[in-house]
């Protein structure tokens, strides 16, 4: 048996195959690691499956958010061999996991525009070429963090329209202290960000929120996008929850910039769990 994990820095989807029979789909917390450990990493999997089913996996393919160096994909490794003795593990961006899953074996350029954002040219096999990250605080431009970034700032400094701030009161329910821990104090202060963005979703049409959704994903296109070669003749295929639930609104910005949208998959794990059952 096999698990083909794709993983976000908020939730980690899993596949139990074997053979080519999906036998079982379960879900953890996120398994970036740069804010995990190896010991929290075996913590998740514990979690999420029992040590009876432990000695009969063979293989892992995960993929996931932050796995770009060695010393990152040895960390989660190290976790799973923990509580899986016996299974090869293979590590791969999450970058690749989209590209498979939304491109196929075509060429074009593939993103990611979830909780944090990216965008990579692919050539039906492989990555070809991609760009380092800042991640959250510097990065991220269009993803589910951005966006609560700014949603909150406009609410912190009194930039909202009243009739937004009651809405966001009334949602969230959080003092200014409260902001100011979750940011600075608490673990995971991406995934409170991105938590925000949910505000957003259920005011899209408001003309305050739809100016920054505007300019997130402006700024994703300008500052991901756009540094690619043939970036104006190359399909955009996209994976994330963003630009899943966001897509009238993307492809309206994306047609302003001449950008030729392509696929939108709210997750690549099914397309995944298919690919690595088809090699197995």
């Amino acid at each position: 048996m096999i698990l083909v994990a794709d993983s976000g820095s908020t939730k980690t989807d899993w596949r139990l195959i074997n053979g080519q029979s999906i036998l079982s789909q379960h879900i953890c917390n996120g398994l970036n690691p740069h804010f995990h450990s190896i010991e929290t990493v075996l913590q998740e999997v514990q979690k999420t499956f029992e040590s009876s089913i432990s000695t009969q996996i063979e293989q892992i393919h995960f993929y996931g958010s932050g796995a770009s160096t060695s010393e990152k994909k040895k960390i989660l490794s190290d976790g799973f061999q923990q509580h899986f003795p016996k299974a090869k593990i293979f590590i791969y961006h999450d970058l690749l996991g989209a590209a498979r899953a939304a491109c196929g074996s075509e060429k074009g350029l593939a993103g990611i525009l979830g909780t944090g954002s990216n965008c990579c040219s692919y050539d039906g096999h492989e990555i070809v070429k991609e760009f380092r990250s800042g991640g959250f605080i510097i990065g991220d431009e269009g993803g589910g963090v951005s966006i609560g970034k700014a949603i909150l700032k406009a609410y912190i400094e009194n930039d909202m329209p009243q009739e937004l701030v009651e809405k966001f009161n009334f949602q969230f329910k959080i003092s200014y202290d409260e902001i100011l821990d979750s940011l600075y104090k608490k673990p995971y202060p991406n995934q409170f960000l991105a938590s925000l963005s949910h505000f957003a979703y259920h005011n899209k049409n408001h003309f305050f929120i739809s100016a920054i959704l505007v300019a997130s994903f402006q700024a994703y296109f300008d500052v991901q996008v756009k540094r690619h070669e043939n970036w104006d003749s190359l399909p955009l295929n996209l994976v994330g929850s963003i630009a899943y639930y966001y897509n009238q609104e993307l492809k309206v910005v994306a047609e302003k910039n001449n950008i030729k949208l392509n696929t939108i998959l709210e997750k690549p794990i099914a397309g995944l769990a298919l690919y690595h059952a088809g090699l197995s």
